[in-house]
């Protein structure tokens, strides 16, 4: 009997940045319902006003760098990072202390090292770790 052999890579079609980001957010709609479950809409909160935050911040960004806009907001990435952020937030954490860790995350995390693919750390756990270290009473104050 004569088998088939086949080498790697076994996927006929490289994927992109955005089917990519699109997985992880699919990975993530499970523990986000579970999250809501336990902790109330203010998950829902965190995670639209982190998203919102995450997009106007990343325009602004690529408009001052003068990179085509559309392209990157496209790729989903910034939205991943809101989301991975919005999770790690306490659910009543306040609007503003989201939007410091959403600087920290994308501006500083992000964008200052060169963008998507150019950053050691990630931007996400960037953003937490400085309001972890800001603001410690308000990060540890979940319900």
């Amino acid at each position: 009997m004569i088998f088939a052999s086949r080498t790697s890579p076994y996927l006929k079609q490289p994927n992109s940045v955005s089917q990519m980001m699109q997985q992880v957010i699919f990975a993530l709609l499970p523990g986000t319902l579970v999250m809501m479950w336990f902790f109330g809409w203010g998950v829902l909160t965190n995670l639209l006003l982190g998203i919102g935050f995450a997009l106007a911040l990343e325009t602004v960004m690529l408009k001052l760098r003068k990179k085509p806009v559309a392209v990157f907001l496209n790729d989903y990435s910034a939205v991943v990072t809101a989301w991975l952020l919005a999770l790690a937030m306490p659910a009543a954490s306040a609007w503003w202390l989201l939007l410091i860790a959403m600087i920290f995350a994308i501006i500083i995390a992000k964008h200052i090292y060169g963008g998507l693919g150019h950053n050691p750390f990630n931007p996400a756990m960037v953003g937490y770790a400085a309001v972890l270290i800001s603001y410690p009473l308000d990060m540890t104050s979940w319900m």
